[in-house]
């Protein structure tokens, strides 16, 4: 028996189905790229100095961006507040999670981090966790900027 070929009106239906799906896969929706992507401005303030003995609170500043490459997700570049200047820290692709958070990771030859962002309007708050331990080191609190 032959298989039939898809109709242009199938190809349709199943084009619209997989857009419905995609957003539940973790490659997120427009809307949701377009509730954190901007400037925050905010803290980022050490909660367990045992864990993380070299942390050290700080006034940050992170452009967000819809990732390039990834549709659904965003990058965000962070910068830490110096004598009242901006100085990079790094830049990290999150992805949105089932929760509406999004999350991301951060890993050089002497650190390995998840982060979390959640956003509620015009703040966000999140936090840095050290892997493998899964210790909470960070907890953020960011304003949206206007």
């Amino acid at each position: 028996m032959k298989t039939p070929t898809p109709t242009p009106i199938s190809l349709r239906l199943l084009f619209s189905v997989f857009l419905c799906i995609v957003p539940g896969m973790g490659l997120g929706s427009p809307g949701a790229v377009e509730k954190i992507v901007g400037t925050w401005r905010g803290t980022s303030t050490c909660v367990d100095r045992a864990a993380a003995p070299s942390c050290n609170d700080e006034q940050v500043v992170y452009d967000i961006a819809p990732a390039a490459d990834s549709p659904g997700k965003v990058t965000v570049r962070a910068d830490r507040i110096v004598d009242g200047k901006r100085v990079f820290m790094g830049e990290i692709e999150y992805t949105p999670a089932e929760d509406g958070s999004w999350t991301g990771e951060f890993q050089s030859p002497r650190l390995h981090s998840q982060w979390r962002l959640v956003v509620s309007g015009d703040s966000m708050t999140g936090t840095g966790i050290l892997l493998p331990s899964k210790a909470v080191v960070r907890r953020l609190a960011l304003e949206r900027q206007k």
